[in-house]
């Protein structure tokens, strides 16, 4: 995956050459709106302080650009088809996770234990089949700038 740095007010299709950031195409490509957002990953640590603390730190230091990216149309489908698959699997996993729960609670062991493992896997599982290759990804917006992952050189 290349790293490409843009200052966020250039995320512009004139400012943009008019090449897919997935496919590489230059045939066939049009400019779509995106959305990107960031926080530092350290904020996930606070979870285990409370869960509270974590979102009102997380919302504060989250920052946020918009723009319009170069896709084909194909790509374009296929990388919204993956955001919103893996957002399913993170959904599903936390439903399991409750599930689990309410399980070991009614003392039902081997469906909690069942229920929290596929609830731990589905999310990995999810991203390493549908992640690979199809994802535009931040790395880090900071100062104006933002990095972007793209699977096309």
């Amino acid at each position: 995956m290349a790293e490409v740095v843009i200052p966020g007010n250039e995320l512009t299709a004139f400012d943009l050459p008019k090449v897919c950031v997935v496919t590489g195409a230059t045939e066939g490509v049009v400019f779509k709106p995106v959305r990107f957002s960031w926080y530092p990953k350290w904020v996930i640590a606070l979870i285990l302080v409370n869960l509270l603390i974590a979102a009102i730190v997380g919302s504060i230091l989250t920052k946020r650009v918009k723009g319009e990216l170069p896709f084909t149309e194909g790509a374009f489908r296929r990388w919204r088809r993956v955001e919103a698959l893996l957002g399913a699997a993170v959904a599903l996993a936390i439903f399991l996770g409750l599930f689990a729960l309410g399980a070991l609670a009614v003392g039902a062991p081997n469906l909690w234990v069942s229920a929290a493992l596929f609830a731990l896997a589905l999310p990995i599982v999810a991203f390493l089949r549908l992640g690979r290759g199809q994802r535009v990804r931040c790395a880090w917006i900071n100062q104006g700038w933002v990095a972007l992952r793209i699977p096309s050189d």
